[in-house]
C-alpha cells in the first residue's frame, strides 16, 4: 500500500516495540521450567515455521505483532536489533546508534536463545539482522531462518510483514533470464577519478530511449538490482525501452563544494560519455538518502537537460558548512516550460531526529521540499512508502515511482 501526496503528510506512524510476550516464546519457557536443558528442541519449535513469527495484532488490524528470535553463538555476550522498524522507540536524538537507535533482545531463561517483540505497521517493508557482543566487539549475524533476503553475501534478511503487500517488480528475475551489466569507465576530470559504471540495455532500448541513472553501484547493482525491476515493469507493460546507468558511488568529499562537482559530472561530462555508446534518450536522475538530494540539486541546476527525477528518502535536510537547514528548497527557481518532473519518497517510519538531521526529520523535509517544487511550477510528487531508510523499502518505492512516472495523464 502506497500513498501518494503533494505537500501532505497523511500518516507518520511508528513501530510499537516490546507489547510482551507471544504464546511461541511463553510456551517455550514454560517448558524450559521444566526441562532446563531442552533448549535445542526449544529452539527448533521456535523456528520450525520459519523467522520472524508474525501474528494479527490482537487489537488493531492496522497492525502486525512481529517475533525476532536467533539462537546466538557461544561467544556471544547480548543481542541486539538493528533495523529500521525502530523507529518508534529510538531516543531522541539519536546520538550513539548503537545505543539510541538499535534494541536490547531478552535472553530466554539462560539459554543462547534471544527474542524480541515489536508491533509493526502491517504493509511495512524493512531489512533487518542482529548484532551480538563478543570478544572483539560487535558483529554483525543475519536470519539465517528468515526466507527472504537482499542479494549479496552474508546480506540481511527483510520483514514483510503480509507478503501480499510486495510489489510484484522486486521478486528476482530468474537468472536465464537477467540482462548483463556491461562495465564502463570514465576518466572524470570533474571529479578527478576514474568512475566506474554499469550500463544495462533492457527491453531493446535504443538510442534515444530513456537513460535512467542511479548512484550507487553496489547497492542497486547487487543488493536489490535496479536492472531487475525495469525489466518486471516492462513486462508487465508499464516502461518503455530503457537504459539503466548505475554509478559506482557519491564522493563524500563534494559535501565541502556543495556538489558543485557532481552537478558538472551529472549535466556535462556523464551525458556527453553516455551518448558516445549510444546513449543520448531523456535522463531520469535517481538515487537514494544524500544521492537522491543530489540528483534533486543536478536537476534543478539543468533543468532543460533532466526528463525526471525519483528521490528515495532525499536529505533535504543537508545544508553546507554555516548555512541553515533545508539548503536544497532555497535552491528551487521558477520552472521552465521544459522542466523535469520530481517524484519524492519518503518512509513512513521516517520519524527519527539525528544530530545529523538537528530535528530536521525526512518525512517533513521531503513534505517541504515538494511543496517547494511544487509552489516554483514544477509538477512534484510525495510518495510515502511503508517503511524507513533502508534499501528494502526504497526498492518499492523505485518501482512505484517508475509507474507513476511513464503512466498515462
Amino acid at each position: 500500500m502506497f500513498v501518494i501526496v503533494v505537500g501532505l503528510l497523511l500518516w507518520g506512524g511508528a513501530a510499537h516495540a516490546d507489547p510482551g510476550e507471544v504464546a511461541a516464546i511463553r510456551d517455550a519457557r514454560a517448558t524450559l521450567e521444566v526441562r532446563p536443558h531442552a533448549e535445542d528442541e526449544v529452539w527448533r519449535n521456535i523456528r520450525a515455521g520459519g523467522l520472524p513469527l508474525i501474528e494479527d495484532h490482537p487489537e488493531d488490524a492496522d497492525l502486525r505483532r512481529v517475533t525476532f528470535a536467533i539462537q546466538a553463538p557461544q561467544s556471544v555476550e547480548a543481542i541486539r536489533l538493528d533495523s529500521v522498524i525502530n523507529a518508534g522507540e529510538a531516543r531522541r536524538p539519536v546520538e550513539n546508534y548503537l545505543t539510541d537507535f538499535t534494541l536490547d533482545m531478552h535472553q530466554l531463561a539462560g539459554t543462547r536463545i534471544y527474542y524480541r517483540t515489536v508491533d509493526v505497521p502491517r504493509d511495512v517493508s524493512a531489512a533487518y539482522s542482529f548484532l551480538g557482543l563478543a570478544d572483539q566487539g560487535w558483529r554483525r549475524l543475519t536470519d539465517r531462518h528468515n526466507l527472504v533476503h537482499l542479494r549479496g553475501g552474508a546480506a540481511e534478511a527483510v520483514l514483510m510483514a503480509e507478503p501480499r503487500y510486495r510489489h510484484p517488480a522486486i521478486v528476482p528475475m530468474p537468472a536465464a533470464e537477467r540482462v548483463d551489466a556491461r562495465p564502463m569507465a570514465l576518466e572524470s576530470e570533474v571529479l578527478g577519478r576514474s568512475v566506474f559504471l554499469e550500463r544495462y540495455a533492457l527491453g531493446g532500448a535504443g538510442e534515444n530511449d530513456p537513460v535512467l541513472i542511479i548512484y550507487d553501484r553496489f547497492l542497486w547493482g547487487v543488493r536489490a538490482p535496479a536492472s531487475e525491476i525495469v525489466q518486471r515493469l516492462q513486462n508487465a507493460g508499464d516502461l518503455p525501452p530503457m537504459h539503466v546507468v548505475l554509478i559506482d558511488q557519491l564522493d563524500p568529499a563534494s559535501a565541502e563544494q556543495a556538489y558543485a562537482d557532481q552537478i558538472l559530472f551529472l549535466s556535462r561530462e556523464l551525458p556527453d560519455f553516455l551518448a558516445e555508446f549510444g546513449m543520448a534518450g531523456p535522463r531520469i536522475l535517481a538515487g537514494a538518502s544524500r544521492r537522491g538530494m543530489v540528483a534533486s540539486i543536478a536537476a534543478l541546476s539543468a533543468p532543460d537537460e533532466v526528463l525526471a527525477v525519483i528521490s528515495l528518502s532525499g536529505s533535504f535536510y543537508w545544508a553546507p558548512r554555516d548555512e541553515l537547514p533545508r539548503w536544497p528548497e532555497r535552491q528551487v527557481g521558477p520552472a521552465s516550460e521544459d522542466a523535469p518532473r520530481f517524484i519524492l519518497a519518503a518512509g513512513s517510519l521516517e520519524t527519527v531526529e539525528t544530530s545529523t538531521n538537528q530535528g530536521h526529520i525526512m518525512l517533513d523535509t521531503n513534505r517541504s521540499m515538494t511543496t517547494a517544487l511544487s509552489d516554483a511550477g514544477y509538477r512534484a510528487e510525495l510518495l510515502i512508502y511503508p517503511g524507513g531508510h533502508d534499501i528494502a523499502g526504497w526498492r518499492q518505492a523505485l518501482a512505484v515511482s517508475l509507474e507513476r512516472l511513464f503512466a498515462e495523464d
